[in-house]
């Protein structure tokens, strides 16, 4: 059996959809909104006893830890290390109390920090956001659990921005300003910005886990080919059958984006345009996944096509 924290959300949905639902648990905060019949618990990773009361009542052989804070508005500095990092010493703890061996963690590209280079795995992490920085904590918190037990397997993954069918955030955000019309690109748009698609990224965590022995195991995950900022909006466009008629400079768009910043100030609401999110569209996110194709792994869809699915979806849900 695997124990699946944080598996009613959407990347845990798409795992539902490729192993059998008869070998999953899935312990979350929340009962999930899509169809499936595997075994749900509501819990919390931060108390032991509901992480423990999941193992007892299971035999569970692996973890895919799933569950984290990783919302980018209205979220504290503690909030992200109360789960990202003593949820996974609470995770750590019942897995060795009940003998469990291997444990499958998402961490994130946001651990190497803003940096105009591209990171591999052997780039030194230096995250600069409390996201990153928590979830960096939870890879060393695996790492000391790996290391007390040679026969402990940990593997983590570092995705860059996670897009796909049933998710809300950023792409979606993306897509929906593409459809309204109202998008344009900033500047010369001609920044990296590496995204995974969920699909793929989910069967290369399972090609790994089949193909890795003990220790420690960490890889980077984005798509290829890698585009710029303009491509993917060209690629939304094409797919909406929408045209992008604006580019504006940088400093008129981040202009245009202050009454966005006083309306998130005076409603406290999470709105999907503010300079932050602005600069950040044009900040280059360039991470290397070739660690991953050179173990053999070979994914279904390019960049292009996981867009182009996830565009799909989105028209089917208006």
């Amino acid at each position: 059996m695997i124990l699946l924290t944080g598996g009613s959300g959407f990347i845990g949905g798409h795992f539902h959809n490729v192993i059998s639902n008869d070998k999953l648990i899935n312990l979350d905060l929340h009962k999930p909104e899509f169809n499936h019949s595997a075994t749900f618990y509501q819990g919390d990773i931060r108390k032991q006893e509901d992480v423990e009361r999941v193992l007892s009542e299971n035999k569970i052989e692996k973890i895919i830890s799933l569950a984290a804070k990783h919302h980018d508005f209205g979220i504290g500095h503690d909030e992200y290390f109360d789960t990202n990092e003593a949820g996974t010493e609470v995770i750590c703890k019942a897995a060795s109390k009940y003998g469990i061996k291997e444990i499958i963690f998402y961490s994130t590209v946001a651990v190497y920090g803003t940096t105009e280079q591209m990171s591999t795995e052997q780039l030194e992490p230096q995250p600069d956001s409390p996201y990153g920085a928590s979830k960096l904590a939870g890879e060393k918190v695996l790492i000391k659990w790996a290391q007390e037990d040679a026969s402990r397997k940990v593997l983590i993954l570092r995705p860059a921005l996670v897009f796909g069918a049933n998710n809300r955030a950023n792409m979606y955000n993306l897509i929906s300003q593409v459809n309204s019309g109202f998008y344009f690109h900033i500047g010369k748009a001609a920044n990296i910005k590496s995204i995974a698609y969920v699909e793929n990224l989910v069967s290369a965590t399972l090609f790994l886990a089949n193909k890795l022995g003990a220790g420690v195991h960490i890889y980077n995950y984005a798509d290829e080919p890698q585009l710029t900022s303009r491509q993917i909006g060209e690629t939304i466009a094409e797919a909406l059958e929408k045209k992008i008629r604006f580019t504006l400079p940088r400093f008129v768009a981040i202009a245009c984006g202050l009454p966005f910043d006083l309306a998130i100030k005076i409603t406290g609401k999470n709105l999907p345009i503010s300079t932050a999110r602005i600069k950040k569209l044009n900040t280059q996110t360039l991470h290397s996944a070739n660690k991953v194709r050179q173990t053999g792994f070979l994914p279904v869809y390019s960049t292009q096509q996981g867009i182009m699915k996830m565009v799909s979806w989105y028209k089917s849900q208006r």
